[in-house]
């Protein structure tokens, strides 16, 4: 796990995520549990394929979150123009990465 920044916003509450999490985790014990019955390779896939997507919404929300509370903080102020440039960095990273 890598080091986490300085966080420049209220927390955000990602706790609605945990059912969606706890459902991908489902899906893995069962692709675990396909590779285990050596299943067809192209349902093992579209296994992976779905949970994938789910990871990416769930990445998608929190990413959504973050922007909006940078976003939030930033317009109340407050903040030195060097936090609003690492906000702006950060947040430049993360749409790079996707």
């Amino acid at each position: 796990m890598r080091k986490t920044n300085k966080a420049c916003h209220e927390p955000v509450d990602h706790s609605g995520q945990l059912p969606r999490l706890r459902r991908i985790e489902g899906q893995v014990r069962g692709l675990q549990q396909m590779i285990r019955d050596q299943r067809y390779c192209i349902d093992v896939i579209n296994q992976m394929e779905a949970i994938t997507a789910a990871l990416r919404r769930v990445q998608s929300d929190m990413v959504r979150d973050h922007i909006t509370a940078v976003s939030r903080t930033a317009i109340g102020g407050g903040l030195s123009q060097a936090d609003c440039n690492n906000m702006a960095d950060e947040i430049a990273q993360l749409v790079k990465r996707r």
